[in-house]
């Protein structure tokens, strides 16, 4: 297969990361000369630039030892974020009985609203492809968070009581699917395969001949509403427990205690995202200004090999006295349901036979909601 990225045997920069803290990556030394390759129509050959291949080595370190990055110079407009959180926040804070209105009573993971109580996401914690599931009885208390799903561009599943919300999440969710193709040409790059090869099964055209995200993409607008004074959660209980992501990579915008793009004079909310090292220690992930936080899921370690890691990360309860909610944007990706999941010709060898069996993209997700 013709791949752009040449990198004779180098898979790692020069500089080591920091173990003990999740790697901020700038790729858009990437997205502009994947650009250049774009507009002449390649798929996957022609030489990349030395920057852009260097972005290539970060991010292959980055998911080799973390599966987890903080993304900057990523391209999504300041606007698209701040009006989507703008029209979530508003959908949270409409009394119980209107966000109720939402449940279109398709369960979790479909679209619409989910009140809290029904989520308990530690109960799916399992090996990569899915074997070894926790279950409830082993699990921690439900998860103190409420959450509305888009997935597609379903009218049913917009609120009527907020205005801007279809416009604003339907551009949001078109950003992700823009940048969700950047990633996966950077991630391709990174593992010497054709730029274009995880397009077609991640991506299909609509009528209009513009690519549109899987049926496996989900936005999800999380809310983890506030602890009142004298409140005090269930014993054991956090925002979100720890679990690993299901299936393809998941793009986060976190909360900020600030205007949410703001690039600069900030300081991070306590409590928050943690992401576990491979050694067990846990380490906090806080909001770097103007960054998404990307990690794989469990489908891209079974893919590539255990070459990326899908790691597991949780959502602490905020510390005593701060009585502040939190939102997180978060954006769920995978291939089509029919794709077949096996390693990757490039990450398995004589000496590394694959590790998993053949799995379906649909099956494994069904195996984790069960």
């Amino acid at each position: 297969m013709a791949s752009a990225c040449e990198f004779e045997g180098q898979v790692a920069p020069t500089a080591m990361m920091s173990a003990s803290v999740v790697p901020v990556i700038d790729i858009s030394a990437f997205l502009d000369a994947d650009a250049v390759v774009a507009s002449t129509g390649g798929g996957g050959g022609g030489a990349l630039p030395e920057a852009a291949l260097e972005v290539a080595r970060l991010w292959r370190q980055a998911f080799a030892t973390q599966g987890f990055a903080q993304v900057i110079g990523h391209g999504v407009p300041d606007a698209a974020i701040e009006e989507t959180y703008a029209v979530a926040r508003r959908f949270f804070l409409l009394p119980a009985v209107e966000k109720q209105q939402s449940d279109l009573g398709l369960g979790y993971g479909a679209n619409g609203y989910t009140k809290q109580g029904m989520e308990q996401v530690s109960a799916t914690g399992s090996m990569p492809d899915g074997s070894g599931m926790m279950g409830v009885d082993r699990a921690r208390p439900p998860d103190r968070v409420e959450s509305f799903v888009v997935k597609g561009r379903s009218p049913q599943a917009m609120p009527a009581g907020v205005g801007g919300f279809r416009d604003a999440v339907l551009r949001y969710y078109d950003e992700m699917g823009r940048l969700l193709r950047s990633i996966l040409r950077l991630t391709a790059c990174s593992l010497d395969l054709p730029l274009d090869f995880f397009e077609q099964n991640h991506f299909s055209k609509d009528a209009d001949g513009r690519l549109r995200c899987s049926e496996q993409c989900a936005l999800r607008l999380a809310f983890y509403p506030r602890l009142f004074e004298g409140e005090e959660p269930l014993q054991g209980q956090l925002r979100y427990g720890e679990h690993t992501d299901y299936t393809g990579f998941t793009l986060l915008w976190q909360e900020r205690s600030w205007a949410s793009t703001a690039k600069s004079g900030l300081t991070p909310p306590q409590g928050g995202l943690q992401v576990r090292l491979p050694d067990g220690a846990w380490i906090d992930c806080p909001p770097v200004p103007g960054a998404f936080v990307v990690n794989a899921g469990d489908l891209i370690q079974v893919w590539t090999n255990d070459v990326f890691l899908s790691n597991t990360h949780r959502v602490l309860m905020p510390p005593p006295g701060d009585t502040s909610d939190r939102i997180s944007l978060v954006f769920f990706t995978g291939p089509k349901k029919d794709t077949v999941i096996e390693a990757l010709p490039t990450c398995c060898s004589p000496d590394r036979p694959p590790r998993y069996r053949p799995i379906t993209s649909g099956e494994h997700l069904a195996n984790k909601l069960a």
